[in-house]
């Protein structure tokens, strides 16, 4: 296939070397001008399961993609807040069967595709795979993972475009399944991010190290519940215990892991996502009248941490 992946950090970066090693045309795009400099130059460059590689593909600057280009399908892969202008310079290149697929963390992504693009032309889903930039240049790869995807309007042909964007992907390695209901995968999902992104970032400590603590489980379920609440007020019926289940399980699988918020705030002193994962729980549940303390408050010291230290 021909395919963009627009947001080319860490997790960008898996997906398009992955992609591009199985044989697929691989185009990136990217809006950090250090990034896509070092894309130009050296292309996709990595420590996958502990060996260095290198890829070249197309790179552009998200303001300079060539408006004749097309795509069978675009990878979303930015940072929460930066994915409405990405797609808005994406919609050019964006044919009357080009798809959009987006696995990034986060909630309600969805909404902001379909301001811009068909529902029969937008998929979604999440991404289990872990990923560390740790230079401009340079991504580290390690762990195992999947994904999961499907499009956010049930139908035909958009079940049969599911099932070759699951093929596509798990040809590239990337251990891709078709889901039922996207939606409840994405808030299943942002317990994870709710819970270890947010806690191992305000801590300091990378997921094994938090599991070990006295106070992890209680902290993990009372967050699961009040997503739970919250996912109700949309028709998505969590299964606590499960959610917890599949939190918790992140303890021994990606153990020494330090998830994407850490990487953000307390390594490279970025912004978080923090209003798209536990933010999104406490606006949502002061809309419909829920009370949502835990996810109030970390979405507050979050914030705060960031204020402090001046995160760009």
């Amino acid at each position: 296939m021909k395919l963009a992946v627009a947001g080319v950090g860490a997790m960008g970066t898996r997906f398009a070397l992955k992609l591009k090693q199985a044989g697929n045309d691989v185009t990136v795009v990217d809006g950090w001008d250090e990034r896509v400099a070092s894309l130009k130059k050296d292309g996709l460059q990595a420590n996958l399961d502990g060996k260095e590689v290198a890829v070249k593909v197309p790179a552009y600057g998200q303001k300079e993609v060539p408006h004749d280009l097309h795509f069978d399908a675009v990878f979303f892969f930015t940072k929460s807040m930066q994915l409405e202008q990405m797609v808005k310079d994406m919609l050019p290149v964006f044919d009357d069967d080009t798809l959009a697929v987006c696995l990034m963390n986060g909630i309600g992504h969805e909404q902001t595709l379909e301001k811009y693009l068909p529902k029969e032309r937008v998929f979604l889903g999440n991404t289990m795979w872990t990923a560390q930039m740790t230079r401009p240049d340079h991504v580290l790869l390690e762990d195992d993972g999947s994904c999961e995807l499907a499009n956010v309007q049930p139908g035909e042909p958009q079940h049969s475009q599911a099932q070759e964007l699951v093929k596509v992907l798990a040809d590239a390695g990337l251990k891709a399944h078709l889901l039922d209901d996207p939606q409840y995968s994405v808030f299943r999902k942002g317990c994870v991010n709710g819970t270890l992104n947010t806690l191992c970032t305000l801590l300091e400590c990378n997921v094994e190290e938090y599991g070990r603590t006295t106070y992890a489980h209680e902290m993990v379920v009372n967050i699961v519940k009040e997503f739970a609440a919250v996912g109700a007020t949309e028709g998505i019926t969590l299964d606590v215990d499960e959610a917890v289940n599949h939190v918790e399980a992140c303890y021994t699988v990606i153990g020494a892991h330090y998830p994407s918020m850490y990487q953000d705030l307390v390594k490279n002193n970025r912004r978080t996502e923090i209003d798209y994962i536990n933010g999104y729980v406490s606006r949502h549940g002061k809309e419909h009248g829920l009370k949502t303390p835990l996810c109030d408050l970390l979405t507050a010291e979050v914030h705060t941490k960031e204020e402090l230290q001046g995160a760009k």
